[in-house]
């Protein structure tokens, strides 16, 4: 929440190459690796190469996207780097919301979608909130927990605080590896 321009990925990838896109089913704007820093094309310039993976397993992957355009990289940076705990890591069985802004409130969880892929990402889609304040938490119950002070997108700490929910229809994704969400 704190820079609109750095981006944040802990999850399970397959040893091979990707790209950022913005738009899901277009393939440009996309954002590649280009001389050891972020490349952009957003239609009217070269498209960039790919960020790589050297085998399957958890990575975190972090972009900073500060001035990236056609002809410029701007202050842009990016890091792969394995992930200690990914493989080692629980698995819920479930991972849901829940609190006043949600719709079953504090008594019981709305449960979330577990990937396929990575079992470590779960969402939840088209789901009405009310003004109020929310939590994730693993299994139905308090001793997992994750929350945060900042809306729409954060990083959840266990035992963190409630996180404020403006009203409206949301799409929210969770990432039980390292607390993040939007």
């Amino acid at each position: 929440p704190a820079n609109d321009n750095v981006f944040y990925y802990s999850g399970y990838f397959v040893g091979d190459a990707f790209k950022i896109l913005t738009s899901p089913g277009f393939w440009q704007p996309q954002y590649g690796e280009s001389n050891g820093a972020v490349g952009l094309n957003d239609g009217a310039g070269s498209d960039p190469g790919v960020f790589s993976i050297p085998a399957d397993g958890y990575y975190d992957f972090t972009i900073d996207i500060t001035g990236v355009t056609n002809s410029s990289q701007g202050s842009s940076s990016f890091s792969i780097a394995p992930n200690a705990n990914g493989a080692s890591a629980t698995t819920y069985t479930s991972v849901g919301i829940i609190g006043d802004g949600t719709p079953t409130g504090w008594g019981s969880d709305t449960d979330m979608v577990q990937s396929t892929f990575d079992p470590h990402k779960w969402s939840i889609t088209n789901v009405s909130l009310i003004s109020g304040f929310m939590k994730f938490r693993a299994n139905d119950d308090w001793a997992v927990n994750w929350g945060s002070d900042t809306e729409l997108t954060g990083q959840g700490t266990q035992d963190g605080p409630n996180i404020p929910v403006e009203p409206g229809t949301y799409d929210i994704y969770f990432n039980d590896l390292d607390g993040r969400y939007i």
